[in-house]
């Protein structure tokens, strides 16, 4: 696979080699033919650029493959960052073009096995700086899920982005849910109360939100300020999506909000 890097601004050289190794994880959906595939990836400094400059990388990344071209775009603290968050959009696109064994890989038996072998070390860990809540900024960033999802596919990005928790629209309801690991080592799917999804016991364990009514963004950072959560996952006052309030581990809330 052949790579183009354009840089724009003050990208270190360290973080640009960094940068192509990341996208050459894309290698294994090339055809199996050979044929030439061009990676193209575009990351700009702009300082200026999000809240207090948190997020001033900014990657454009494109792929042509099988008739079409994929392009992903996302901003973060630095190039590398960037760099994974896209790389991540490119490969859940190319895994729903080029994954051929899709039953199998929503079968929930074969779920069940790759939570129950999943490296519990890969997972993130909690946040290491500490900050008073009252220094907390916050620092939004929109969902990595492509699109609306089953809950047994948002388990799979879950676990290949070793995340802690997954913002996705749920396919059956259209609902902004989460599905995340558990203290007890096991995956919830937190959804509003009332929802139809209270039925999806299939290797997760269904939870509605604890909040009855949807929450102002203040109320929820005053809920994090008091109780310290991990995460937080509330329906909005203002639009009645679903959002997720965060600790970063630089100490300020990260807020995840729908695509």
């Amino acid at each position: 696979m052949d790579i183009d890097i354009t840089v724009e601004g003050d990208v270190p050289a360290s973080q640009l080699q960094e940068a192509r190794a990341r996208l050459t994880t894309l290698e294994r959906y090339v055809d199996e033919d050979g044929a030439p595939v061009a990676a193209r990836l575009t990351l700009r400094d702009h300082p200026g650029h999000g809240d207090r400059a948190r997020e001033r990388f900014v990657a454009d990344a494109s792929l042509p493959f099988d008739g079409r071209v994929l392009a992903a775009h996302a901003t973060a603290p630095t190039p590398v960052e960037a760099t994974d968050a896209v790389v991540g959009r490119l490969r859940r696109q190319l895994r729903r073009i080029v994954d051929t064994d899709v039953a199998t890989r929503n079968d929930p038996r074969t779920i069940a096995k790759a939570v129950a072998d999943f490296d519990q070390a890969r997972r993130p860990s909690p946040a290491r700086v500490s900050k008073p809540p009252e220094e907390r900024e916050i620092v939004s960033r929109r969902t990595y899920a492509p699109g609306p999802e089953p809950t047994l596919s948002a388990i799979v990005d879950l676990l290949e982005d070793a995340e802690y928790f997954h913002l996705f629209v749920h396919v059956r309801t259209d609902e902004d849910v989460v599905v995340f690991w558990r203290d007890d080592g096991r995956i919830g799917l937190l959804f509003p109360p009332g929802s139809a999804l209270a039925d999806e016991n299939d290797v997760v364990v269904p939870m509605p939100s604890r909040y009855s009514a949807p929450l102002t963004l203040a109320a929820a950072r005053s809920e994090m300020d008091q109780l310290d959560h991990r995460f937080l996952y509330y329906v909005d006052a203002d639009d009645g999506r679903g959002r997720v309030l965060y600790l970063r581990t630089d100490g300020d809330y990260g807020l995840v909000e729908p695509g």
